[in-house]
């Protein structure tokens, strides 16, 4: 498994790992401290679109993770790893209610879109909702 970051934040990649923290490698955000692989943080910017999606839908992937672990109890005291993800799942809809799914617009009154294929450029639309 392939883990690169710079803190340069000059790639899309290191723009994700940055904001889901995962930037030190053997220290990542899944459980046991697992890192996404480049290969993964790839494939969901291609999926999504943009690296702020990608980012919404690593934070959706953590939340599913976390959901699996386990609630213990020995005694009176007691511990619970799925409360986690709730902490992941409010962030990805933070992150998709700034941003957007792939394939649509971000919810609420404005709309995200890329200026052109290639670019980071967003121009913010603003428009009514009629709801």
């Amino acid at each position: 498994m392939a883990f690169t970051y710079s803190d340069a934040l000059t790639l899309d990649r290191d723009r994700v790992r940055f904001s889901i923290a995962d930037t030190v490698s053997g220290s990542g955000p899944k459980p046991a401290d697992a890192n996404f692989s480049d290969a993964e943080i790839a494939g969901l910017i291609t999926i999504e679109g943009t690296w702020q999606r990608a980012t919404a839908a690593a934070f959706e992937n953590l939340a599913a993770l976390w959901t699996r672990q386990v609630t213990f109890s020995a005694g009176d005291m007691s511990a619970s790893l799925s409360n986690i993800a709730e902490g992941y799942r409010s962030d990805a809809e933070t992150w998709r209610k700034r941003w957007g799914y792939a394939g649509g617009t971000a919810s609420g009154s404005s709309a995200t879109t890329r200026a052109d294929g290639y670019s980071d450029d967003l121009d913010c639309v603003t428009t009514e909702d009629s709801t």
